[in-house]
């Protein structure tokens, strides 16, 4: 697989509002400022969304993303523009993947968070290859792209600049912590700035069990602890769940249980609860 060839590294501190689209891969490290960003691939999916609340991270943008996006007066985020072909972006299923030399496709993440603690670490790093880029010696410009490569490992499984906090790690947490269901499995896949796909092969991969089917026994052991501790109606409980009617409880049970609500309310608030 070939080095990255880089085509510009440079820190933004600036105001500004702008509607861009790239011309080359982008590795981003953003620090601070941002007041509100969008990115879309050249097909028009949205991609990520972040607003003034955005934490520090490293991101991976593909040539041909179209971002727009506004920072404010304390703005800092580093960019290095480089061409490579091996990263490569599959429009259909919305994954961006390094293409490796005997022809698999490896994943890679979008977005990886940066704790507190890493931060100088990784401007660091990124002073450093930008002050190489500029030098034009060839030693310099070599070390540059090897220092480019190496970022490229926390993009691939499940690492991160911050250990044990993964971003299939925040993800699953996220999923426990939307106990009223208030927002979809793309939402919060958006919010940590991995698309679905992606991040469905990663939670297979570390849990064993899709995103969605992991949601879904949540769900019902919600439903079930509802059944059993709760004097709630039918419809009462499809709300606290998270769902629009009845209808959609009744498919729910029948699909995993083969009876309807009804039945199951009857046994399970028939079954002694023990002390």
């Amino acid at each position: 697989m070939e080095l990255p060839h880089i085509v510009f590294s440079n820190i933004f501190t600036k105001k500004e509002r702008h509607h861009q689209i790239t011309h080359q891969h982008f590795l981003g490290f953003y620090v601070s400022g941002l007041l509100w960003q969008r990115s879309y691939d050249h097909a028009g999916n949205l991609l990520s969304e972040n607003d003034h609340t955005k934490t520090p991270g490293i991101s991976l943008s593909i040539s041909g993303t179209r971002c727009d996006f506004e920072y404010g007066d304390n703005r800092e985020n580093w960019v290095i523009g480089f061409n490579m072909p091996a990263l490569q972006y599959d429009t259909e299923s919305k994954i961006m993947f390094l293409q490796s030399d005997d022809g698999h496709r490896i994943p890679v993440l979008r977005h990886i968070p940066v704790s507190t603690e890493e931060v100088s670490i990784m401007r660091e790093r990124f002073r450093t290859i930008t002050e190489y880029y500029r030098s034009t010696l060839p030693q310099h410009i070599l070390e540059a792209q090897i220092m480019t490569m190496h970022l490229f490992r926390y993009f691939l499984n499940n690492h991160s600049v911050q250990p044990g906090n993964s971003p299939v790690e925040q993800f699953r947490a996220r999923l426990d912590e939307d106990t009223a269901w208030n927002m979809t499995l793309d939402e919060h896949c958006r919010a940590l700035g991995v698309g679905r796909d992606t991040m469905r092969q990663l939670f297979m991969a570390k849990y064993n069990i899709s995103p969605g089917d992991y949601r879904t026994r949540k769900r019902l052991q919600f439903i079930r602890h509802l059944f059993i501790n709760s004097e709630l109606s039918l419809k009462e409980i499809a709300f606290t769940a998270g769902m629009k009617n009845v209808t959609h409880l009744n498919s729910l049970i029948r699909l995993h249980y083969n009876k309807t609500p009804s039945e199951m309310l009857r046994e399970l608030r028939s079954i002694p609860i023990k002390d």
